[in-house]
């Protein structure tokens, strides 16, 4: 008891009104209906050990709430076999229908020197688990997640852990964007592997400094930028997700952890609860 309670004192001690452009990566709801604040943190998926801090504020206000909502749910006991399930190419296709040869000989060579696998095994996987074996190359080191944070918080504080859509549902948003932009992207990130690694660190850089607006327009501007795709991979979630906080939040106050990309900008997820009747208030 003494602990939710000075950690209850804590949050509203920093807590600070606001709107929903200043920067903040954790954010209080409230009103409209709710009897108790919920509150939203922006995440970066991955990121290296170094780079990585949990504020106090965070760790207060996280105290505060009853469950925690996440993109998906990150411990959902079969989540690795249903993206096992999901990670493949179908109708006997491979990756040789959409890369030169020029660029499927140079992953399957950096493949074999990075992770010991070739092309030959791994041709028949999507080019988002593709990518996401390039990682530790890219970014030189051992990366963690937020998310994997909050899951295990979570199980400290016997919070359920839920997610605000199913992974067969995040895995379809990106099955809208056509094989052959996503295996040029793969090949041209792990080729211009060095400028990669120094857009990421300058991503990183603007997220710890919890500039969301700057980290929104950082990304638009990405030679990788996905910006085409924006209504599909953000503006439309973030409309999903705006209707379902309403009947979470009010059920149990909520700690919703997602990528900081979709908080800041006219259609991201603060300016929309907004919209709603909310009160979106940055925790400082």
């Amino acid at each position: 008891m003494k602990s939710f309670l000075f950690s209850t004192a804590l949050c509203l001690f920093v807590f600070l009104a606001t709107n929903a452009q200043e920067s903040s990566l954790l954010w209080r709801i409230s009103g409209n209906g709710l009897s108790e604040p919920s509150y939203i943190y922006g995440t970066i998926h991955l990121i290296c050990p170094q780079d990585y801090s949990m504020k106090s504020k965070v760790k207060a206000c996280f105290a505060e709430t009853q469950q925690v909502y996440l993109e998906v749910d990150f411990d959902d006991p079969q989540m690795m076999q249903k993206m096992m399930s999901m990670s493949m190419l179908t109708n006997g296709e491979t990756a040789r229908d959409y890369l030169t040869d020029e660029e499927y000989a140079y992953l399957d060579d950096k493949f074999k020197n990075t992770i010991g696998t070739g092309m030959a095994q791994l041709q028949v996987m999507k080019p988002l688990i593709l990518l996401s074996m390039s990682y530790i190359s890219i970014l030189q080191c051992q990366p963690v997640s937020f998310e994997t944070v909050f899951v295990e918080m979570a199980k400290e504080d016997d919070k359920e852990v839920l997610g605000l859509e199913t992974l067969e549902q995040q895995m379809s948003f990106f099955n809208e964007i056509p094989l052959t932009e996503q295996f040029k992207m793969v090949s041209d990130i792990v080729k211009q592997e060095d400028k990669a690694r120094d857009e990421f660190n300058t991503l990183v850089k603007i997220y710890n400094s919890e500039n969301i607006k700057g980290l929104l327009e950082f990304m638009d501007e990405s030679e990788w930028s996905m910006e085409k795709y924006e209504e599909i991979l953000i503006h439309g979630r973030n409309k999903d997700w705006a209707s379902k906080l309403d009947s979470i939040a009010k059920e149990k106050p909520t700690f919703f952890a997602v990528g900081a990309g979709h908080l800041a900008g006219e259609n991201g997820w603060l300016s929309l609860l907004e919209k709603k009747g909310y009160n979106v208030e940055a925790v400082k």
